[in-house]
């Protein structure tokens, strides 16, 4: 039999868009395998199907397809026979079963959750709530009163955030004393949320206004007290809610939504919502994909509201997310190039160009040096000697954290030619955090609920030497975000942000965004390729500009910028 690493490797050839990650990670759940029910008949095509297995879930989906002699191979093999085999079949497509009955199971739950006669009977409709919505929006607020579990999905600009508003509008007429949270996957998306959930209040009378207003938002870590080994919040000691919304579904993994399940009070609602368009979580199991998947939705019934009217006007941004999801990668490239744009429309907010893949384009410099000088002058008015645990609550703190997302550079990889860690070698000096100037955005790429900081939320550089703080927007215990300075070195994990990687920016927006997109990506799944583009682009509120990495030598004369 060939060696298992060797076949792995052989299958590995086989398939392109197998990571070195995911071939790790084959490698050991083969070599378990094999250990734990050993193979009535061996073969190096198993080695193959466990790659695609694995490769599919690091894409989000819970199935993969296989050829004809793998199928045959696994057959053989008897890891199909019997109620506890480690495979399942489904016609030419196979899954762990675990991970396919912890899905099934997680489905079921939120089914039995979302069944009519789990609600007392509701109020009617206020009418007044209804102004200014579409069909599908009046559906939604009607859904909050028939069911305990709303899944709401929708692309940018479709008015997701302005019909949940209407909804616990809705629900708060029902119970006036309901005890409501607002959920996300990292701080930044929890902070968007709310203040997303702010901006629509005017539209509703002033008492629930007052009260919308202080609802609580953190992020999932947060609410269930993730804690090493497990969480805090349970079924025996669950969450103190009558009503969760929880925001970037497409960001949640299996593991994460059903220990929400299980904290969330029997009779708690719940509304879900995202875009299935989007990048899968890291973590294994895409639970928004596999509820969005039409047999899926077509169990939720009215409880599955989807939105498809586009209300936020991004001109090209739109048109060409559209032709992305519609027509696929070729069809996006050729409507993105500037002779195409020009002649389809006077004006656009999206700009293609061509540069060298060996070196970081001049613009994204530009851009990135010209964000620091605002960020710079923004912190002028900020305490100049600063100290541990000041708060900064002041017009001038909060408007240096807004200048943060007037500008994202997005990168698909953290390393190589345009990665991330490029990037950044080519605008900041060598050395750590107290070697960067002043006003240098930075990550906190780990929860640390002590210092109300979550994995995702950024910040700037203030001080120089000994004077060198962090200022960030903290979440306090109660939920209310505050502005504080901390000592870098108690943050655990700290990265600069001057550029991030398109994972790292899900659940955040900026006004103009940079995409460095590599001329190939053969270690990345077709379907993940699409998604990383999707949500790289849908980042930008008003411009886009698409930097595609090219050969010297096939750059020729120079593209025009489009206006």
């Amino acid at each position: 039999m060939t060696h298992p690493i060797t076949a792995m490797a052989e299958a590995s050839r086989s398939n392109p868009c197998a990571s070195e990650a995911s071939l790790a990670l084959a490698q050991g759940v083969l070599a378990t395998l094999r250990r734990l029910v050993p193979p009535r008949r061996d073969s190096a095509h198993l080695d193959a199907v466990v790659l695609v297995l694995v490769d599919a879930l690091a894409s989000g989906a819970s199935h993969g397809v296989v050829a004809a002699e793998q199928l045959e191979a696994v057959e053989a093999s008897g890891w199909l026979d019997g109620p506890d085999a480690p495979l399942v079949r489904e016609g030419a497509k196979l899954a762990f079963r675990r991970w396919q009955q912890g899905m099934a199971q997680f489905v079921e739950v939120l089914l039995q959750r979302c069944a009519p006669d789990r609600l007392a009977p509701s109020a009617p409709v206020d009418h007044a709530l209804l102004n200014g919505l579409n069909q599908e929006q009046r559906e939604a607020v009607a859904a909050i009163g028939r069911h305990r579990v709303v899944l709401l999905s929708g692309g940018p600009g479709t008015g997701k955030t302005s019909t949940v508003v209407r909804m616990l509008a809705q629900a708060l007429q029902q119970q006036a004393d309901l005890r409501i949270g607002l959920a996300a996957p990292t701080g930044k998306a929890a902070a968007r949320l709310q203040e997303a959930i702010r901006s629509g209040l005017p539209q509703l009378p002033l008492p629930q206004q007052e009260r919308m207003g202080q609802l609580p938002c953190a992020t999932l870590h947060r609410w269930l007290q993730a804690r090493p080994g497990g969480y805090g919040r349970h079924r025996h000691r669950p969450l103190p809610l009558d009503l969760l919304v929880v925001d970037e579904l497409s960001m949640v993994d299996l593991a994460m939504a059903t220990a929400l399940l299980e904290a969330l009070p029997a009779n708690a609602q719940l509304i879900l919502v995202g875009d299935a368009a989007q990048l899968p979580p890291i973590g294994v199991g895409a639970v928004w994909s596999h509820l969005q998947q039409p047999a899926q939705r077509q169990r939720f019934g009215t409880a599955a509201v989807e939105l498809h009217r586009v209300y936020r006007n991004r001109g090209t941004l739109a048109h060409l997310s559209a032709v992305l999801l519609q027509e696929g990668m070729e069809a996006f490239w050729a409507a993105a190039a500037p002779d195409r744009l020009s002649a389809a429309l006077a004006e656009t907010n999206v700009e293609l160009q061509r540069a060298d893949r060996r070196t970081i384009p001049s613009v994204v410099i530009e851009a990135l040096q010209e964000q620091l000088q605002h960020l710079r002058a923004d912190l002028q008015s900020v305490q100049p000697e600063p100290r541990e645990g000041d708060d900064f609550d002041t017009e001038a703190a909060d408007t240096v954290l807004q200048g943060l997302d007037s500008l994202q550079v997005l990168c698909p990889r953290r390393r190589g030619p345009w990665g991330v860690d490029a990037v950044h070698r080519a605008i900041l000096p060598a050395g750590g955090v107290q070697d960067w100037p002043i006003g240098v955005p930075v990550l906190c790429a780990e929860n640390q609920d002590e210092l109300g900081l979550a994995n995702g939320d950024r910040g700037v550089t203030v001080g120089l030497g000994k004077q060198r703080r962090l200022l960030f927007r903290s979440v306090d215990a109660r939920g209310e975000a505050r502005l504080r300075l901390f000592h870098p070195a108690r943050l655990k994990r700290l990265e600069p942000a001057l550029a991030l990687t398109v994972h790292k920016a899900q659940g955040s927006e900026a006004d103009r965004v940079l995409v460095l997109w590599p001329d190939t990506m053969p270690d990345t799944p077709h379907d993940t390729t699409t998604a990383l583009l999707y949500t790289a682009i849908t980042r930008a509120r008003q411009r886009l500009l698409l930097l595609r990495a090219t050969d010297p030598a096939k750059l020729g004369p120079p593209i025009a910028a489009t206006s």
